[in-house]
């Protein structure tokens, strides 16, 4: 029997050895999924498969929207584990950001730009275009189905224009694409610049009560002018609740069924409009003087939404039988109120009365007759 003796140092060796293969395959296929996804076994632009080159593959994996115009209007739309929020302040309007989504995955290149325009739609864009830079978390490459590297990454940029001529589609251009092209939606008859809109207005979320009938554990109608029309309701079972009267007395004789579809559509209320640029001088006229109404609502987990409503004030001129009557005449609107969320005084709102019919009712539109 003949025995071997293998020294340590040569099995250390080859195991050092082995390591370096797996660690140069490694980098190896670091490099060359860097190298694909800068495009270097890419397709020509020349080439016919261009139509999906601005579009996204899967809209789950988008983190962040940027777009920006020339006229230093710019917003950020990020998603967040609360939703999508608008410049990491206001929540977004989530069938705004499903358009927008929508829009990015479907987005297709209609044809290239002539030869002798492409100078000219190039100039175009540079001046009044929209800059568009969509942020994507992914990995950097795949490897026997195991994502490596993965991080949010900038997926696309591309600059949307003005519309062609029949307003069926957009000049764009495409960052790392010399060419400038015409894009469009399919089924979408116009063209899709303005579904880009780097106005942060344009992306708020106009929704200011957003509690189910069984998540809400108490609510407040305050009436200013008329204080006995003011109650309250509290939380007495899963969809049962008690009613009290300005003074906290409960009111037992009273039309179960008006109010619960009353308080079940602090599901889904609005507001209208939003004011960013109103003058301080006209903030401090409608909410030190016009206060009407308050409606607050707090849920299960003793998160508290305000809604102050204050009178909407027409200024203009009183005629009668075409006489002029009063040149500076002042009339409370009846179907339009200001309004403040949260009691904050530095953003003023409107409301429609349509949009608060029932929760503008009196204590006695509840009680039975």
């Amino acid at each position: 029997m003949v025995y071997i003796c293998r020294p340590k140092n040569l099995l250390k060796m080859k195991r050092q050895n082995l390591y370096l293969v797996l660690a140069s395959l490694l980098a190896i296929l670091t490099i060359f999924a860097i190298v694909y996804k800068r495009g270097a076994f890419s397709k020509s632009t020349n080439s016919k498969n261009l139509s999906a080159v601005f579009a996204i593959k899967d809209t789950t994996a988008v983190s962040k929207i940027f777009m920006a115009n020339m006229f230093g209007d710019k917003v950020l739309l990020t998603k967040t584990s609360e939703g999508w929020m608008v410049d990491n302040q206001k929540p977004a309007a989530i069938h705004k950001i499903k358009d927008l989504l929508a829009t990015m995955v479907t987005i297709r290149v209609a044809q290239p730009i002539a030869k002798k325009a492409q100078n000219s739609i190039i100039q175009l864009l540079a001046v009044s275009s929209i800059k568009v830079e969509i942020y994507e978390t992914k990995p950097l490459f795949k490897l026997l189905g195991h994502p490596f590297f993965e991080k949010e990454r900038l997926s696309k940029t591309y600059f949307l224009g003005d519309a062609t001529q029949n307003s069926l589609g957009s000049y764009a251009s495409i960052e790392g694409m010399p060419e400038p092209y015409i894009v469009y939606k399919p089924g979408f008859r116009g063209y899709i610049t303005p579904q880009f809109s780097p106005k942060p207005i344009d992306w708020y979320s106009q929704l200011v009560f957003s509690t189910k009938l069984t998540q809400i554990q108490n609510a407040s109608f305050i009436d200013i002018a008329n204080p006995e029309n003011s109650f309250s309701v509290c939380k007495s079972g899963p969809r049962t609740f008690s009613l009290f009267d300005i003074h906290n007395n409960a009111i037992l004789d009273y039309d179960t069924t008006l109010l619960i579809n009353m308080l079940s559509e602090f599901r889904q209320r609005y507001y209208e409009r939003f004011f960013p640029k109103m003058e301080n001088s006209l903030k401090d006229s409608i909410t030190q003087f016009n206060l009407s109404k308050t409606i607050s609502v707090t849920d299960v987990d003793n998160k508290t939404t305000t809604l102050n409503i204050y009178h909407y004030i027409s200024q203009g001129e009183l005629y009668e039988d075409d006489q002029l009557i009063q040149e500076d005449y002042y009339e409370i609107v009846r179907d339009r109120f200001y309004a403040t969320i949260n009691d904050n005084k530095d953003e003023i709102y409107t409301v429609q009365y349509t949009q608060y019919v029932r929760q503008f009712q009196p204590l006695s539109y509840f009680l039975k007759k």
